[in-house]
């Protein structure tokens, strides 16, 4: 306990660096902000199309293909306030920086993962969370308590796959240099589960349940909080969160055996 408040302190002190930085660069992130108001306002543009133009899209009903859509869009963003130091990984491997990180008394996992926090996605997280749960509270959709939880408990697991397809991520970043094109991947992937990955035919859905288990990430949570049995259990899912974390531990441990440092 007393080791998770000093990592807390850590990316702390790194939040705050970050948002030092924002206003510095603030009118650069102004623009930013107005990039994502105008994004946020072509969602806004798909859901009102989605619920007037659409009356079934496959099994799901309009304000059900919504939560699908909500649920994406929480988790996405979630994971790029986190994980945005993934982003900056190669550079630090070219540099050299990555050395550094090696030496310090703090694990080099935790500070590749999460040292540079998405200060402009963290604050634009609060207003689109409230005005999903606003969204969603105006649809016609059956929800329980006993979903309720068991939703919050998949997406903590969806949180859990992010991180290990990150950690991945960086993993392969040590062995081949390349970040952009992996992370690019990833987000590209995410997209397809926008909509229920079971709408998608073989062996796309597979991949997308499996390979990069977006579907376990999005679609199942999405459906047991609508009372609809999901694509897979609740049992497989949580499992393979945790299995991915494992499987990607591994993997950075045995790339850190493969790096031979900048001065190589």
């Amino acid at each position: 306990m007393k080791r998770f408040f000093t990592y807390l302190k850590i990316w702390k002190l790194n939040a705050s660096n970050t948002l030092q930085e924002f206003f510095v660069n603030r009118y650069t992130h102004i623009l930013f902000y107005l990039g994502k108001v105008i994004r946020l306002g072509m969602s806004l543009l798909f859901l009102y199309l989605i619920k007037d133009q659409i009356s079934q899209f496959s099994d799901y009903s309009p304000d059900q293909v919504i939560i699908f859509f909500l649920t994406y869009q929480f988790i996405d963003l979630f994971a790029q306030v986190i994980f945005r130091g993934v982003y900056l990984f190669r550079a630090r491997i070219i540099r050299g920086n990555f050395d550094f990180m090696l030496l310090r008394p703090i694990n080099p996992l935790f500070q590749a993962l999460t040292d540079h926090p998405d200060i402009n996605d963290a604050l634009f997280i609060i207003p689109t969370t409230i005005l999903s749960i606003y969204i969603a509270t105006t649809l016609n959709i059956q929800v329980t308590l006993a979903s309720l939880l068991m939703y919050l408990l998949l997406v903590f697991n969806a949180m859990m796959i992010a991180t290990s397809l990150h950690i991945s991520i960086l993993a392969m970043g040590i062995l081949t240099k390349d970040i952009e094109g992996l992370i690019w991947i990833y987000r590209d992937v995410m997209r397809l589960a926008r909509f229920p990955v079971t709408v998608y035919l073989e062996p796309l859905r597979f991949a997308l349940f499996f390979i990069i288990p977006v579907g376990l990430m999005i679609t199942v949570p999405a459906e047991v909080l609508l009372n609809l049995t999901p694509a897979y259990s609740i049992w497989i899912t949580i499992a393979t969160g945790i299995t991915s974390v494992w499987i990607s531990l591994k993997l950075w441990k045995w790339s850190l055996k493969k790096y031979t440092s900048a001065s190589s």
